[in-house]
C-alpha cells in the first residue's frame, strides 16, 4: 500500500547534538509558565503545558538536543527514557507544527 504525498510525513534524525531555533514565522512568550506561540502565516495561536514552555525556552536559549535532556530531568520527576521519548515526540511535533527548525538550516 502506498500513502500519498499528504499522508507521508518526513521525520528529521535528531541527535543529541542538534540545536534548534524558532521559525520566522512563529512568536513565542512565556507568560507565568504558560507558553503562547502565534504562527503568523497561519493565523494560529496555540498555548503550550508548562513544560511545553519550558522546553520553548530551553531552545530558544540555544541549548543542545541533550542538554534538554539533562535539563528537564533534573526539573521533572520522569524515568528518564520516557523523558527523552516523549521531548524527541514534541520536538518532532514542532517541527511539523512550523514553530522550530534545526539551526543548522
Amino acid at each position: 500500500m502506498s500513502l500519498g504525498p499528504a499522508a507521508r510525513v518526513l521525520r528529521l534524525i535528531i541527535a543529541s547534538t542538534t540545536v534548534f531555533r524558532k521559525t520566522a514565522d512563529a512568536r513565542y512568550r512565556n507568560v507565568s509558565g504558560e507558553g503562547i506561540v502565534v504562527r503568523q502565516a497561519a493565523g494560529e495561536v496555540l498555548v503550550l503545558s508548562e513544560v511545553g514552555a519550558r522546553v520553548l525556552d530551553l531552545i530558544q536559549s540555544g541549548a543542545p538536543v541533550g542538554r534538554l535532556f539533562t535539563e528537564l530531568a533534573a526539573e521533572y520527576d520522569i524515568e528518564r527514557a520516557i523523558l527523552e521519548r516523549d521531548v524527541m515526540d514534541y520536538l518532532q511535533e514542532l517541527l511539523e507544527a512550523g514553530i522550530i527548525e534545526s539551526a543548522a538550516s
